[in-house]
């Protein structure tokens, strides 16, 4: 059967270029204190060997235990590259090809919330909880210096708050939790990334009050000793899919999902031109998005850097 490598996605400086002229929104830099901003406090992209990356299926590579990813390659009319929910590539890939290419250990799994408890409703049954207790059974020994933890969830927490009720900030203290487990004996992590998009281009007063406390807690691990980042991914969603600036001045042709075509489609249904589509599956961020979002976080990482 074909298979079809993901395709041709625009380089980093091609995407800066593309922000400059048509005044696309970069990081929102901001400081330690205050509301929730992009920030870097003590992350150094150059000095990671491994990246072990928690979180839903925006980050999930098809495999849930740290193990080798099979290839990024599409086989129609499978429209998952390599189990991924996406034509290509996740974020968290090019993030780690960007930082030398990094050995990445993924844990995220499609459907992630952060605690099952709070969200009885959650479709499948995983969550932030069950991924740490994955990475923790297998004693792991790695350098807490070149090591980067990432944590990348709020997406299937805001929407099981539709139906469980407001349950927000007992979420955000459990993923604070978490951290706090992994900056301890035995791992003693010193480097994290979160990034959010909860309500990919919604806002709620709930949901924003769930990053502070998340930021907030960050600010925290950062007096204990920790170096951290903040990613808000919101900037992407709000220019693609508001009227400010829009869809059409990051170059797509659709702010729609490429498999759920209805008109001039493919022989399976999809868009003829994947590379201009912002979602792949339905909600589920093509692999030309995932290198957008890869490279607000180099930006973030370089551009919005704290004591």
């Amino acid at each position: 059967m074909l298979s079809l490598t993901a395709c041709t996605v625009l380089s980093s400086a091609a995407i800066a270029y593309a922000r400059r002229q048509n005044n696309l929104p970069g990081p929102s830099c901001g400081t330690l204190t205050g509301t929730v901003a992009d920030v870097n406090a003590g992350i150094d992209p150059d000095k990671f060997k491994t990246i072990v990356a928690f979180g839903d299926s925006y980050t999930d590579g098809g495999k849930a235990d740290g193990s080798a990813l099979d290839p990024p390659v599409l086989v129609p009319p499978n429209s998952e590259a390599g189990g991924r929910s996406t034509d290509g590539p996740t974020w968290i890939e090019y993030v780690a090809q960007d930082m030398s290419d990094a050995n990445l250990m993924d844990y995220a799994q499609s459907g992630a919330c952060i605690d099952l408890d709070l969200w009885p409703s959650n479709p499948k049954k995983v969550d932030f909880i069950g991924q740490m207790n994955t990475f923790l059974a297998q004693s792991n020994a790695l350098d807490p210096d070149t090591t980067l933890y990432t944590i990348f969830f709020g997406i299937n927490d805001y929407e099981a708050s539709k139906i469980d009720g407001d349950h927000m900030q007992e979420a955000a203290n459990v993923l604070l939790d978490q951290l706090t487990t992994l900056a301890s004996e035995p791992t003693s992590a010193r480097n994290f990334l979160v990034a959010d998009v909860y309500g990919r281009g919604v806002h709620t007063a709930s949901g924003e009050a769930f990053k502070q406390t998340i930021f907030d807690g960050l600010a925290d691990l950062r007096e204990q000793g920790a170096s951290f980042a903040y990613i808000d991914f919101s900037a992407i969603w709000d220019g693609v899919l508001g009227s400010d600036p829009g869809y059409a001045a990051f170059g797509y042709t659709s702010p729609d999902a490429c498999t759920e075509c209805t008109t001039d489609c493919d022989q399976y249904g999809w868009c003829q031109d994947w590379a201009h589509w912002f979602y792949w599956i339905g909600g589920h961020p093509s692999t030309q998005t995932m290198r957008i979002m890869a490279d607000l976080v180099s930006e973030v990482l370089t551009e919005c850097v704290v004591n």
